[in-house]
């Protein structure tokens, strides 16, 4: 086992499968203390009275690690103090925070009903911040932490439904939010924008017409060690970042940043900006419509 997380105390929601999974058990190889939270509950393929996060603690303690599981959902303000309380009545503090649980609907905007966006909501953002502020609370009090969101690609819109895409593009303005706030008390917030197959994602992956390449291999437990690393203290002065961990690649967005500005003194005209906006600003635009037509060209 490695030493970098000794002793740091670590919560990974939705860490009982796919990312998760895989994080909360990268963490506790490098010697964190995990508790690892999820809703899976008993099925068939699963030991009798075992729960998903339960596998997963018993599989950090077979490899010589600590962990200890919850059940409780973070779509309630209760449910995320839970979590965190977990941390501190097992552990006595919590140094870390990944923010994995997340669920998906991918319809059409016209197609979504109500009750899909006020779930999907809930759970993929409102999920973080249930256990964000309890966690940033007491992280503030001890002037360290490591805060790591989970969002998508989506979130600039490709190739999925409103909801997600919404729900994952606040996480991006929760974490700079969250940077912003929080750096100067030593804690961390940057965000993966992850791709990889798991249960929430089990189709094959392709490209999305970013740049970026399918990820390949696929595997969930190539999105884990770039997570770790972010939780550690080489990391301390990285803040505020969105990154993409998918296969072999990682890559940073340049972010928030204008790229190029236009200025003038008084009020334009709409003939001014006709003229110069397709040769300056416009120059070279990539529609989302046209990244969806690359995505299911590939």
């Amino acid at each position: 086992m490695g030493k970098r997380l000794k002793d740091k105390v670590a919560v990974v929601t939705g860490g009982g499968s796919g990312i998760g999974r895989c994080v909360s058990l990268d963490l506790a190889a490098e010697g964190a203390l995990v508790v690892v939270n999820d809703l899976g509950v008993w099925t068939p393929d699963k030991p009798a009275g075992k729960q998903s996060a339960d596998l997963v603690v018993d599989e950090i303690k077979k490899a010589g690690g600590k962990a200890h599981p919850n059940y409780d959902s973070v779509v309630t303000m209760a449910g995320g103090k839970n979590v965190i309380d977990t941390a501190i009545n097992v552990f006595s503090k919590i140094d870390i925070l990944v923010c994995c649980a997340g669920c998906y609907a991918g319809n059409t905007i016209d197609a979504t009903p109500e009750e899909e966006w006020d779930r999907i909501i809930a759970t993929n953002l409102k999920g973080h911040f249930t256990c964000i502020k309890p966690a940033a609370a007491l992280m503030k009090k001890q002037k360290s932490g490591r805060i790591i969101t989970f969002s998508s690609r989506a979130s600039f819109g490709m190739g999925t439904g409103p909801a997600y895409s919404a729900a994952k593009a606040g996480v991006l303005g929760l974490t700079r939010a969250l940077a912003s706030e929080l750096g100067k008390y030593g804690i961390t917030a940057n965000s993966i924008l992850p791709s990889a197959v798991t249960p929430l994602f089990p189709g094959k992956k392709v490209a999305f017409g970013d740049g970026l390449p399918a990820a390949n291999p696929p595997g969930p437990e190539m999105v884990a060690p770039f997570v770790v690393y972010l939780a550690t203290d080489e990391a301390r002065k990285i803040n505020g970042q969105f990154f993409y961990a998918g296969g072999g690649d990682l890559a940073i967005y340049s972010q928030p940043w204008p790229s190029q500005v236009l200025h003038k003194a008084a009020k334009w005209t709409l003939d001014e900006i006709s003229e110069l906006f397709p040769r300056t600003l416009g120059l070279n635009l990539v529609s989302p419509e046209y990244a969806e037509y690359k995505l299911h060209d590939t």
